[in-house]
């Protein structure tokens, strides 16, 4: 599927604008880590905050992007989808799942790595406050997330991977 691969590199050409306004725009000093409650609890450097957010968005690039590009050549005994059986018992078959999982590993990829653009976004923000905080955007981005994750995933087990003599 074309448009969830778009969908992952356009995610990860927002996360690398994201890092390089924050480069730009964060303080000497740069909240790392936030309480439950959203205040900071720990504080470094600018180099270490965008050491830290580079080096995280690189590996979640690196791991999510190669789980993808895999899907075509991991071997089908580690592969785990509903209805196994039915999708690997004719070649057509297997190859559609395969696709359909490239396709969800490169969905959920690109929501993870828009939500790690978020928290960039929302700690460049915080780290410019006079009342550093991470606010209610991030919880209402990492609501996002976490419902649309979830979402997904029941869609996929329920209906994208049924067995299509079952309608």
């Amino acid at each position: 599927m074309v448009t969830a691969r778009l969908s992952f590199l356009l995610s990860l050409s927002c996360f690398a604008v994201a890092l390089v306004a924050a480069a730009l725009l964060l303080p000497d000093e740069v909240p790392l880590h936030f309480s439950g409650s959203g205040e900071p609890d720990r504080w470094g450097t600018r180099s270490e905050a965008l050491l830290t957010m580079g080096l995280v968005g690189a590996l979640l690039a690196v791991v999510l992007g190669a789980s993808a590009a895999l899907a075509d050549r991991v071997p089908i005994t580690l592969l785990n989808v509903p209805h196994k059986d039915w999708w690997t018992a004719t070649p057509e078959r297997e190859r559609r799942m395969r696709a359909m999982m490239r396709a969800d590993l490169h969905v959920i990829g690109a929501a993870t790595v828009l939500f790690l653009t978020l928290l960039v976004v929302v700690t460049t923000t915080a780290a410019r406050s006079e009342d550093p905080a991470l606010g209610p955007v991030f919880f209402l981005g990492l609501a996002c997330f976490l419902v649309f994750v979830v979402a997904w995933t029941v869609w996929s087990t329920r209906t994208r991977y049924r067995r299509r003599d079952d309608a």
